[in-house]
């Protein structure tokens, strides 16, 4: 198979979109196949070892730039857009020296429908395959006060992404989650693949500790509306728990930032952005990831590989089976968060019994095996063209 990759990211950089797309690369390459990669930018040290094509000098460095505008300037800017808009400008610069014909598949990132007329131009019988890591908003209907949550942020699928739909053979979504928001979207289950994440088993593993003591809570993520962060901490203080203290790892949005200013209080430590993630998950009992919209937390893979017993939503879009190594709450559910970290909180076997099942879920699901379970896709579409 002759593959080529459209990823307005980074590939091989961890913490990136294209962090996911290196194993599939990698499983390509095992099986002798051929592989070029258009983006915006790259783990330096992989360019010897795959066909990489940034679209031009540090865009890397200007797409981040475009990324932080509505973070830390205004939500009304239309990052995802303009971002878009020259990805497509500068990968119809790059396609144009490159013959299409011989390729038989497209993995996108990203939704390219100026890019993908064109493709299709060039080579009608090419298959086009999306991967979308994130549930599409139209799911944020079903929230309550989501106009008020989500205020600033649009809230419906942009127009670019509309217009690509037409082009796409099939698409790759993490969770059921996200395969319901596209077929809210009016597209056809039959061409949706469901491919959970990975995580790195070696990183994320659990330690040896005790379960008397400090019973330990855990939140990982960007901590904001999103996250279902002011459900947690209103749970959080009406338990008002005896020893007992709630750990917050992430950069604190300023949307909720009132929420902690009676942190101390209710012993809730927020540690912001931290970069040994790894070793602080672990030194927890569980993890508690509320959130309202996800495609596939990458965080409740690393809490599971930690270990740690998981408290989350369907909306997580996780790997979590209810009663299992964790529970699924509904979202917004003051009263049910309560019940689930009581529930740990006063049962510490039981945060030990659902925390093995946590792992051995975990090592079911490698970056490896995730490259292997893309690769299978792309011969089978293969087969089917």
């Amino acid at each position: 198979m002759k593959i080529l990759f459209l990823l307005n990211s980074d590939f091989g950089t961890k913490n990136t979109i294209g962090a996911r797309a290196k194993p599939i690369g990698d499983e390509l390459i095992k099986h002798n196949n051929i592989l070029k990669i258009i983006c915006r930018g790259y783990n330096k040290n992989l360019k010897d070892d795959y066909n990489i094509v940034q679209i031009f000098p540090h865009s890397d460095i200007v797409m981040k730039i475009l990324t932080a505008i509505p973070i830390y300037v205004s939500k009304k800017f239309p990052a995802n857009e303009v971002k878009n808009d020259i990805f497509e400008y500068f990968t119809i610069k790059k396609l144009k020296k490159i013959d299409l014909r011989e390729y038989s598949i497209i993995h996108s990132w990203e939704f390219l429908p100026r890019v993908y007329k064109h493709i299709k131009e060039k080579n009608p019988n090419i298959k086009i395959i999306q991967d979308v890591p994130m549930a599409f908003p139209n799911v944020l209907k079903e929230i309550k006060d989501y106009n008020i949550l989500f205020k600033g942020e649009k809230l419906e699928v942009s127009k670019y992404v509309k217009d690509a739909l037409k082009y796409i053979d099939y698409y790759i979504a993490p969770s059921n989650f996200v395969k319901k928001s596209l077929i809210n979207e009016g597209i056809d289950e039959e061409k949706i693949f469901i491919v959970p994440f990975g995580v790195d088993v070696e990183k994320f593993k659990p330690i040896e500790k005790g379960y008397s003591g400090i019973f330990r809570v855990a939140f990982s993520g960007n901590v904001n509306n999103r996250k279902g962060i002011p459900y947690l901490i209103k749970a959080w203080k009406g338990l008002n728990l005896k020893d007992a203290e709630l750990n917050i790892y992430g950069r604190v949005y300023p949307e909720v930032k009132k929420y902690f200013k009676d942190a101390e209080k209710y012993n809730i430590k927020v540690y912001g952005f931290v970069d040994n993630i790894n070793e602080e998950l672990p030194k927890n009992h569980i993890y508690v990831f509320p959130s309202l919209l996800e495609g596939s937390a990458k965080s409740v893979y690393e809490a599971l590989s930690c270990g740690l017993p998981v408290i989350t939503t369907e909306n997580a879009g996780s790997i979590v089976e209810d009663g299992k190594e964790g529970f699924i709450i509904p979202i917004q559910d003051v009263e049910s968060l309560k019940e689930k970290i009581l529930f740990f909180y006063n049962n510490g076997e039981k945060i030990e019994e659902f925390g093995k099942r946590a792992r051995k879920k975990a090592e079911q699901y490698t970056w490896e095996n995730y490259g292997k379970r893309v690769f299978e896709i792309y011969r089978l579409v293969s087969k089917n063209g």
